[in-house]
């Protein structure tokens, strides 16, 4: 009987899908707190194009007009930070954190 809980305790945990809104002005949460395997959607809620790149352009969501998405899949040693390539201009930046645990009251708002 206890071999068939820790062959059920070993199993890998399913891969969370988290959303971040690309909202004209930033980003919705501009930090989000993943883990390795998850996906992030990135959703243009604004009325102009948009984009989420990597810092280092390692990862690029490409132009993403008003309802356009793109998923990315958190790996290991990936870029974290982002930002908006796509207006020269834009201050808009983010920051995926896949190494620490969400704060504690970002926890209890879930």
């Amino acid at each position: 009987m206890s071999l068939i809980f820790l062959a059920g305790a070993a199993a890998p945990l399913a891969a969370a899908e988290q959303e971040v809104l690309l909202m004209g002005l930033g980003y919705f949460p501009d930090e989000i707190y993943v883990s390795i395997g998850d996906v992030i959607n990135f959703v243009n809620d604004s009325t102009v194009p948009m984009s989420a790149t990597a810092t280092d352009a390692s990862w690029d969501s490409g132009v993403l007009q008003p309802g356009e998405s793109f998923a990315l899949e958190v790996t290991d040693g990936m870029q974290s930070s982002f930002g908006n390539t796509y207006d020269a201009e834009s201050s808009a930046a983010g920051y995926i954190d896949y190494v620490n645990p969400a704060p504690l009251e970002l926890e209890n708002n879930s």
